[in-house]
């Protein structure tokens, strides 16, 4: 039988991504797999440093295996709870591009809601 390296996983020559957790974590707000997943996929296509993507909402529905109506409602959701910013993109010779979405840090009071739902949901302990 062969053995199996189980050594730590080593991301410094591979790309990843980073989530914020408690946009994973939120099981109320963002309770279809779906708004998660587009989240996840902003993340993935947001630059480093400004946060900034602009996916056009055809690819992400093919990313996420959804239609483009149910990325538009997870659009509109992420937006609601203050976790994007979308600011239409157009062009003079095309008219209308994609959107620019911006990632943006969680506020305290949604994560103070979010925490309060997982410590009820898990008997007062978190």
């Amino acid at each position: 039988m062969n053995e199996k390296n189980y050594g730590v996983l080593d991301l410094r020559d591979k790309k990843f991504t980073q989530v914020t957790n408690v946009v994973l974590q939120d099981r109320v707000h963002l309770d279809k797999t779906a708004d998660k997943l587009v989240y996840v996929m902003l993340c993935m296509h947001a630059d480093n440093t400004t946060k900034k993507s602009y996916p056009s909402v055809k690819t992400l529905a093919k990313e996420c295996s959804c239609s483009e109506n149910t990325v538009r409602n997870a659009l509109k959701k992420l937006k609601e709870l203050r976790l994007i910013d979308i600011k239409e993109r157009k062009s003079n010779e095309s008219g209308q591009l994609s959107n620019l979405y911006v990632l943006l840090n969680p506020s305290a009071e949604y994560e103070a809601k979010v925490k309060v739902t997982s410590a009820d949901e898990s008997g007062g302990s978190n």
